[in-house]
């Protein structure tokens, strides 16, 4: 007797395309949460060489799964419509250079390029806030730099979501305030990021060896004006002011008198925190500085991506994962965030809700 022969059952993923034999119909289902699988743990760390060893697939065909399940997944605005977030209105701000190769930069000639334009060629920047109250991600998105174009857009954007910004934290760049308050109002509270002017005074210090007796009065002269910036009452600041003229008056120096000039300017945005204790302000950017720093770390194994779409899609698939994954490590005053997500501590009801099946 002739063997009979078996009829195989050959479906395709709607996600990534890809076609595979199954034996009944839930394997269209199972093929979906295969390619949701390899998008989160693409987004927990894993390399592409890692994934396409692991499901025995191609680096390409990886690739194409991740960027069309990240398509498909709801930006900042969608999610905000859906789950309505309540915020406190703190954001911390800033931007971080990512890497994006561009076809049309990369054919220009080289004469006819700056040293910048040359330096910035394949980088982007992801601008992102923390709302300081409940560690969320409010609005998120890719602009060419922090310039007033794309910031003004980000914060219209924010402002879309019905954001209630009250304060703004932030580093030295004064276009971010300026934005900010063009798009919210004047009446914004800016609280310049102490660590940044910090910073930024100790690039003045000399490094010559016959100046040293100069850099260490300026190092006191730092430590004094920190002591005024990062105190934690008014009355506090006062009495370290008072110290810093006492000790300013008995040193020279053109650079004594830039870093004088540098505080002078800034202090209202630098004492911010004092002059509002009712918000309860922070005085650095270290929340928006900590997520950047768990980017990158993702970000180390892609190096760089290969069109501007990609990576605005990857990038807020990354932060739709990680304002639904709950806190473990918050500490002192943070510690009632642990095993809750940024979401849930906006008041979103997210049980039973997995981000990677969400849609626009």
């Amino acid at each position: 007797m002739a063997a009979l022969s078996k009829t195989v059952l050959r479906i395709a993923c709607k996600t990534c395309g890809f076609v595979g034999p199954v034996r009944s119909i839930s394997g269209v289902r199972a093929s979906e949460e295969l390619c949701q699988t390899i998008m989160r743990e693409s987004l927990e760390r894993a390399s592409m060489r890692i994934l396409a060893r692991r499901y025995h697939k191609t680096r390409d065909t990886i690739m194409r799964i991740i960027h069309r399940v990240c398509e498909a997944l709801p930006d900042s605005i969608s999610l905000a419509k859906k789950l309505q977030p309540l915020w406190s209105g703190i954001l911390v701000f800033d931007g971080k250079v990512i890497r994006v190769y561009d076809k049309v930069t990369e054919k220009l000639d080289p004469q006819y390029l700056t040293e910048d334009e040359r330096r910035w060629i394949h980088k982007m920047r992801w601008l992102c806030g923390v709302d300081y109250g409940t560690g969320d991600l409010p609005h998120y998105d890719l602009g060419e730099s922090e310039n007033m174009v794309d910031l003004v857009l980000y914060f219209k954007n924010l402002k879309s979501l019905k954001y209630p910004l009250i304060a703004i934290v932030c580093d030295g760049n004064p276009l971010i305030p300026r934005a900010a308050r063009f798009v919210f109002g004047k009446q914004i509270i800016v609280q310049r990021c102490t660590r940044h002017f910090l910073e930024d005074l100790r690039k003045l210090l000399p490094t010559e060896e016959d100046r040293k007796a100069e850099r260490i009065q300026l190092e006191q002269l730092i430590l004094r004006i920190k002591s005024v910036i990062e105190t934690d009452t008014l009355e506090s600041a006062q009495y370290h002011l008072e110290s810093l003229k006492r000790f300013s008056d008995s040193i020279t120096g053109p650079l004594k008198q830039s870093m004088l000039n540098m505080f002078k300017r800034t202090k209202v945005e630098l004492t911010a925190h004092l002059l509002y204790p009712e918000l309860k302000l922070p005085h650095t950017s270290n929340d928006i500085e900590n997520l950047f720093k768990q980017l990158m770390q993702r970000l180390k194994t892609i190096g760089r991506f290969f069109h501007q779409t990609y990576a605005k899609n990857y990038l807020s698939a990354w932060a739709l994962l990680r304002r639904f994954t709950p806190f473990t490590d918050c500490r002192k005053g943070r510690r009632h965030r642990n095993k809750k997500s940024p979401l849930e501590l906006a008041g979103c009801e997210i049980q039973n809700i997995d981000p990677m099946k969400l849609k626009r």
